[in-house]
């Protein structure tokens, strides 16, 4: 039987051990990451999916960078080069104490300030589970992506150039994003009613911490439509209790969360709606204040 203070003694040690081994995959994809000429990525074949995405997250950072793919045991020491998933070699990053080598770089690419914050830490998470065997009822079925991919017949560096395109979509979509909360940030708000004249779409949740119930929204490229927020619908509203003041010609959900002339799937000109925009507002405006009792006022 091993004492306490044998067993505190080792514990200090693999902790010690789990940071040196941390800040040197830190000072690894750092030093890689600032290299200047070429750079290549390395990881195994018959690619797994933290193989996959971790070759295509630093293909990501590193749009310059070449990969290969090579035997599990193969021990990279190519200059200029830095080998994902893989044991063998300097350097190699593949993450155990974190639980995958894409969490390790997810976690080390975020406190460098390459990627942003949380974009990638769902999928960060679940294989951090799945690549250390452990089981996972998460959604993001990455393994079984992959495995999917594999059973169509893809080959292994089209399955890295597929976990590229998820996984820069998904930096698009949060630069997107971020455009869609600043512009919202600045809409216009009157009487809990923010008004949208715009493309590029807004941001439910801001408008609603900003006091916003629904959203009237104009357009040319997409219609008319009146859209609940957060805070719309947790008052209890249901703009099927408008639909005999607006033209047949108009849908409304079932859920009633949304009234429209038109949308991004299927753009309408607003001229043809049948009710100008003062008149859409106006409706909604007496609507609102009759079912609140009262006529809100914007939070901020």
């Amino acid at each position: 039987m091993i004492g306490a203070e044998v067993v505190k003694k080792l514990e200090h040690e693999d902790e010690s051990e789990a940071l040196e081994e941390g800040l040197c995959s830190l000072s690894r994809v750092r030093d890689w990451y600032n290299l200047e000429g070429e750079v290549s990525i390395f990881t195994h074949e018959m690619v797994d999916a933290d193989a996959a995405f971790s070759a295509a997250l630093m293909s990501i950072v590193r749009p310059d960078a070449e990969v290969f793919l090579v035997p599990a045991d193969t021990v990279v020491d190519r200059e200029g080069s830095i080998a994902v998933d893989m044991i063998s070699g300097e350097n190699g990053v593949k993450g155990f104490e974190e639980g995958s080598a894409f969490g390790e770089l997810t976690r080390i690419l975020t406190r460098l300030g390459v990627i942003p914050p949380r974009l990638f830490t769902r999928f960060a998470d679940h294989l951090n589970l799945t690549d250390s065997g452990k089981r996972c009822n998460d959604r993001i079925a990455l393994p079984g992506l992959v495995l999917s991919w594999r059973y169509a017949g893809l080959d292994d560096m089209t399955i890295v150039s597929r976990a590229h395109e998820i996984l820069s979509g998904m930096m698009t979509g949060m630069e997107e994003n971020r455009t869609r909360v600043n512009k919202s940030r600045n809409l216009p708000i009157k009487d809990g009613i923010a008004l949208n004249l715009t493309s590029g779409g807004h941001d439910r949740k801001t408008l609603a911490r900003r006091g916003a119930y629904m959203v009237v929204v104009q357009h040319e490229g997409s219609g008319q439509s009146v859209i609940l927020t957060s805070r719309g619908q947790r008052a209890g509203l249901d703009l099927n209790e408008v639909s005999n003041q607006l033209p047949d010609k108009w849908f409304i959900h079932p859920s009633g969360f949304l009234a429209c002339y038109g949308s991004r799937k299927a753009p309408k000109s607003p001229a043809e709606s049948g009710i100008p925009l003062e008149g859409l507002c106006k409706i909604i405006r007496d609507w609102l204040v009759s079912t609140l009792g009262y006529v809100p006022e914007a939070v901020i």
